[in-house]
């Protein structure tokens, strides 16, 4: 029998992002990794989710992974490309099929522009259409997120924000792309809206088939959108699994916590989590295993001087722990 092999549509492999950082006037600066040897892949038709903490580098992973950073170390590939291999044509051609969804609604628009101009933009940056077609092009993905036509000629101070995110979203899908990275959209939006923007994402994610990078720090809705899920902590990826079997049974305490942290209605409360302490300083991270300062399963010397590797503990199911058979079994 003929064995298919499916490349990653993309991936990133061991990418670490630093930023320098000046601590003050007397001192010398030093170095936050946003980002330490992170590892994912996306394939055909899936939804990855990206959960965890503020801070813990889901968003600069984001911009890594759209190419609006570089990384210090590492490779961010599309296709089994590396962007740094690229050229020109190569990079047009990724930028144009790897879209991002923006967290903020209110700061990602042009105040300046009208929202047909907003949407129409990518139209006009990659030679797609213009005149009439644009316009006709951008009515067309108005109707498709929910806007009215007559909005064409309005700017973005005139909307909500739920409204602002749906532009946000035809922008991104303006192009015809086929990988949708989302940053944490509905964070920054009233809970009666969020909905009603995760069953749009769902809808289109399905109508479109598009890849979707989809990143929350409410595990929830992360299960929600996700196939698969990664979960973040401190830079690094310590769990991935597919959704429902890392619901079933996660083998991470960190994920643990982000399980008990979740409204339970109707539904016994289950067992209760509560990290000790706070998000340590990605400038001065620890040494050994990353949340062996909040861990309640937390044992000296291997915990505190080890970092377990991220390794695969059953199929298709990893994670970073010493002790993750003995403890979630």
């Amino acid at each position: 029998m003929l064995e298919i092999s499916m490349t990653p549509l993309l991936q990133a492999v061991d990418v670490q992002k630093s930023f320098d950082v000046t601590a003050g006037v007397f001192s010398g600066g030093k170095t936050l990794k946003a980002v330490d040897g992170v590892s994912i892949d996306l394939m055909p038709g899936e939804t990855l989710g990206i959960a965890g903490e503020s801070g813990c580098g889901k968003s600069t992973l984001a911009r890594l992974l759209v190419g609006l950073i570089n990384p210090t170390q590492g490779e961010i590939l599309y296709e089994g490309t590396p962007l740094s291999g690229m050229g020109k044509r190569g990079l047009s051609t990724f930028r144009k099929n790897v879209q991002m969804i923006f967290q903020d609604p209110f700061s990602s628009l042009n105040p300046r522009m009208r929202v047909g101009e907003i949407i129409g933009e990518p139209l006009a940056i990659h030679d797609i259409a213009g005149g009439a077609a644009r316009r006709e092009m951008v009515v067309r993905l108005m109707d498709k997120v929910g806007l009215a036509a007559g909005h064409f000629y309005r700017y973005p101070h005139e909307f909500s924000g739920g409204q602002r995110q749906r532009i946000g979203i035809a922008r991104a899908l303006a192009v015809n792309p086929r990988v949708i990275v989302a940053d944490e959209p509905v964070s920054a939006l009233d809970l009666s809206i969020q909905a009603q923007i995760l069953n749009l994402l769902r809808d289109l994610r399905q109508e479109l088939k598009l890849s979707t990078i989809f990143i929350a720090h409410d595990l929830s809705v992360v299960r929600y959108m996700s196939d698969k899920i990664a979960i973040m902590y401190l830079g690094k990826v310590v769990e991935v699994a597919p959704s429902e079997m890392l619901f079933s049974h996660y083998m991470h305490p960190y994920t643990e916590a982000l399980f008990s942290a979740i409204p339970r209605v109707g539904a016994s409360p289950g067992k209760r989590v509560v990290l000790e302490g706070d998000l340590p300083s990605p400038l001065m991270p620890p040494s050994g295993c990353p949340f062996h300062t909040r861990c309640p399963y937390v044992s000296p010397p291997l915990c505190t001087e080890h970092a377990p590797p991220l390794e695969e503990k059953e199929a298709g199911h990893l994670a970073a722990c010493h002790f993750s058979k003995q403890l979630f079994y």
